[in-house]
């Protein structure tokens, strides 16, 4: 009958072990939170489109992101509806202007400073988000100066206690809530509120509406191969300062925007590869330290008859336990993390059984190549010592 020497090992200092256990539950945290930062990047990078109505959408040839969009002319949208297959078109305005807290008391941490809010303009009439509650409210939008307003917005920064019929400024303008919707921010903005478009103009100094952000486009057939045929009739007729894309197109442009050009994406996958290393670093730390306090065990079963290979195999036993050990309350800890963070920042931060089993995978992995490095110690654990 074999010893499971591995887990013996472990349980001779329980102190060392529950210390290792800890800094693997620590790395194991750490990568949670890494890799749901970095996913919520990818889900509010297309937050907005992806509750817009559209099979193809227009965006001006300048466009960049959702926050540096561009504009054209609105007669693009004219000429589009008359291309074969497309059902219906629709104008929606972007711009990002100031929210002014209406209970922000003087002594308030964050003063009398106005937050960021993305602003969007739609006409009334039009069919341009799939939210219900927006087209259930849209006919609010016809009156002068009315805002739908996102629920999920930071409202420690925008007011606590809102109701509909509040009133504060946006920009220089007085403005009342009118409803609210759900759609939830990211990390673009503070809040979003949905305006008419006679409203945005007055929002943005009577800005003229001759000039659309997006232009939605409708066909009439929604098979993906017949809006690829769409798209490519619109590429022919409309000129070069618009540029035509799906959905599917679009998706992946803002996702590769945010995960690969912003400093968003880039700082959440350094984190990732930091909470490897602090991990990797940790348990080595801690399986060297094991085998150095027991070279003379070591080099005493040498002495019996067993070999290097059978060693190596204990460590990396012992290694893959900690990982396990440490694997189940990291897990625990990061769902309440998830909880909160949802909580208090408003974003889309998901665990899903994809990214317990890739988190697991990289514990075991991390552990792994600790156990891998540690094995070097076992080379001086030489059985002729123990006759010196």
């Amino acid at each position: 009958m074999r010893v499971p020497l591995a887990w013996s090992n472990l349980m001779h200092q329980k102190a060392r072990t529950a210390i290792a256990v800890a800094g693997v539950a620590f790395a194991v945290v750490l990568i949670f939170m890494q890799l749901g930062f970095y996913g919520s990047v990818e889900a509010t990078a297309t937050l907005v489109y992806d509750q817009l109505e559209f099979d193809i959408i227009l965006v001006s040839s300048e466009y960049l992101h959702i926050q540096e969009p561009g504009s054209f002319p609105q007669v693009r949208l004219a000429q589009a509806s008359a291309v074969p297959g497309v059902a219906r078109v629709a104008p929606v305005y972007i711009g990002f202007n100031r929210w002014r807290n209406p209970d922000d008391p003087a002594d308030h941490p964050y003063g009398r400073k106005r937050r960021h809010l993305l602003v969007l303009g739609i006409r009334p009439t039009d069919r341009t988000f799939r939210l219900a509650e927006v087209q259930a409210q849209r006919w609010r939008l016809r009156e002068p100066n009315v805002v739908l307003m996102d629920r999920r917005s930071r409202f420690e920064f925008f007011g606590e206690g809102l109701q509909t019929g509040d009133q504060t400024e946006v920009g220089v303008t007085r403005i009342s809530i009118g409803g609210w919707f759900s759609l939830g921010g990211g990390f673009g903005g503070d809040g979003t509120i949905i305006v008419g478009d006679d409203t945005f103009s007055r929002l943005f100094g009577n800005r003229s509406l001759d000039r659309v952000t997006l232009g939605l486009v409708q066909t009439h057939d929604h098979d993906p191969d017949q809006v690829r045929q769409v798209a490519c009739q619109l590429g022919e007729v409309l000129p070069d300062d618009v540029a035509i894309l799906t959905r599917d197109q679009l998706r992946r442009w803002e996702t590769h925007h945010w995960v690969h050009n912003t400093s968003v994406g880039i700082i959440f996958g350094l984190g990732l590869v930091i909470a490897l290393s602090v991990g990797i670093i940790f348990v080595y730390q801690v399986v060297s330290s094991d085998i150095s306090s027991h070279l003379p065990e070591y080099a005493t079963l040498k002495a019996i008859g067993y070999d290097q290979p059978y060693l190596v195999g204990v460590i990396l036993r012992q290694s893959l336990l900690l990982a396990l050990l440490g694997y189940l309350p990291g897990l625990a800890a990061a769902l309440g993390l998830y909880a909160l963070t949802r909580r208090s920042a408003n974003l889309p931060i998901e665990m899903n059984l994809g990214r317990m089993v890739l988190v697991f995978v990289l514990a075991v992995a991390m552990c792994g190549v600790s156990g891998v490095l540690s094995v070097q110690k076992l080379r001086v654990a030489d059985p002729a010592d123990l006759f010196r």
